[in-house]
């Protein structure tokens, strides 16, 4: 098995210089002498014409109104900061950014900095794409205010590489008008695996042997079935599905089988099958399942439809501990910038309190500031402290290269799990041995 050794900051602080259509055009200083009385070979006193630098910055993304505010905030950053330029681009999600960000560290015009995924850090980190930031983070007074996961799920081992902005999590959500008919108390939702299995039972609904209301609404099939197998082995002991640093995988683990198990057992006392990969599936979506898991955007949206008015959100479940996943949205600073001070500029303004404060008032995004925390919540008691809370016990994407063979055996083992072809045992080894395998070829 080749050895998969993670770099060390050290190693990627040097920083190749580039010039290019990335943004990082090359130095432009010049004498500037008067024409006039130049025949009669007068000297001229010669004036040099500050340049400013400039940088490039690639976000993640074409929503119209993110982009609305990256257009702001770029503008008040740099009219405090007159000696830059930023060149603003953006790009939709999936194989399209990816392959901008390969075609620009192949060619050597890769943006200065980069507004992406968790996932992401598990490839671009060990080829030193993106910069260590633990010398600017010692030296930032930010640092200590941060939510302390939040700088978790920026680093790799001990490392910081990259800060948190767009933080995503999982929330429980419930719909209160289904307890209230259940007999369940709307204001007191299930704290942990026992009570959610027994408000499950109490609110499926069956016609003869077909399951017209579900109480905890899982998929059973599609791309977020791992999503789903992550929070409740998290919450049963279980640091993600791989270890990050040692590559051990944990998919299969006891502790992870007994999750998959739990989810089996909801699964067999009454659920409505639906693929993940097609939202309007979704039985909670449309009033026929009383609790599932969701993030604030589908919280959002749900509030806005056939269940407005109707849903609350839950504090993560508890097992042998608190947990949820939890993703994110990051600031990386590339590990081939030449003017990697400018870039963190840009970066600890798009960090400071003034910027997630503006961003939960123009975008509903969460502030990671501690010193914001209070002020958070009582925007929002009943749904912010929550939120909050969520972010602060979520785990993300195991962050390696192989994640996406780590996401696809998963999933493909949880739907053998809940169409009852395979045992969860049975279903997650045979995801383990396929991990491995992309964990010997790394």
């Amino acid at each position: 098995m080749k050895k998969m050794i993670m770099p060390l900051c050290a190693a990627l602080a040097a920083a190749t210089i580039l010039a290019g259509c990335g943004g990082k055009g090359e130095p432009q200083n010049a004498a500037l002498a008067g024409d006039s009385g130049a025949e009669n070979g007068a000297v001229q006193t010669e004036t040099v014409q500050a340049e400013k630098t400039k940088l490039t910055f690639l976000r993640v993304g074409t929503e119209p109104e993110r982009k609305a505010y990256w257009e702001s905030a770029v503008a008040a950053f740099l009219a405090a900061n007159p000696d830059i330029e930023i060149e603003y681009q953006e790009c939709g999600y999936g194989d399209d950014f990816e392959t901008k960000l390969n075609t620009g560290f192949a060619s050597g015009t890769a943006p200065d900095i980069i507004n992406f995924t968790m996932a992401s850090m598990g490839t671009r980190v060990p080829l030193g794409q993106y910069a260590c930031l633990d010398e600017y983070a010692a030296q930032w007074d930010g640092k200590d205010d941060f939510m302390e996961n939040a700088l978790t799920l920026g680093s790799v081992g001990d490392s910081l590489y990259g800060i948190a902005v767009f933080p995503d999590p999982r929330i429980l959500i419930y719909n209160t008008e289904l307890f209230a008919e259940a007999g369940l108390n709307p204001a007191a939702p299930p704290a942990n695996w026992e009570e959610l299995l027994e408000y499950h039972k109490k609110l499926v609904k069956k016609d003869g042997d077909n399951v017209i209301q579900t109480g905890f609404g899982i998929p059973t099939s599609g791309t977020n079935m791992q999503h789903y197998l992550s929070v409740f082995i998290e919450e049963n002991g279980v640091k993600n599905l791989v270890d990050e640093e040692s590559h051990q995988v944990l998919c299969n683990t006891p502790e992870a089988v007994e999750a998959a198990e739990f989810l089996k057992e909801i699964a067999d006392a009454g659920i409505i099958r639906w693929d993940s990969n097609n939202s309007d599936q979704n039985p909670f979506a449309s009033g026929l399942a009383a609790m599932t898991l969701g993030n604030m955007t589908d919280f959002h949206n749900w509030n806005q439809g056939a269940v407005s008015g109707k849903i609350a959100m839950a504090s993560p479940l508890t097992h042998k501990r608190q947990a949820t996943f939890c993703g994110m949205g990051f600031m990386f600073m590339s590990g081939e910038t030449p003017h990697k001070d400018e870039a963190w500029r840009f970066i600890e303004f798009i960090a400071s309190p003034d910027e997630m404060w503006r961003r939960y008032e123009e975008l509903g995004v969460t502030p990671m500031r501690e010193s914001l925390r209070e002020r958070y919540v009582a925007e929002n008691p009943e749904n912010n402290g929550i939120i909050y809370e969520s972010i602060n016990c979520g785990t993300g994407s195991p962050k390696v290269a192989y994640a996406n063979s780590v996401y696809n055996a998963v999933n493909d083992a949880m739907e053998r799990v809940m169409y009852g072809v395979e045992d969860p045992a049975a279903a997650l080894d045979t995801a383990a041995a396929e991990i491995q395998k992309e964990i010997d070829n790394q």
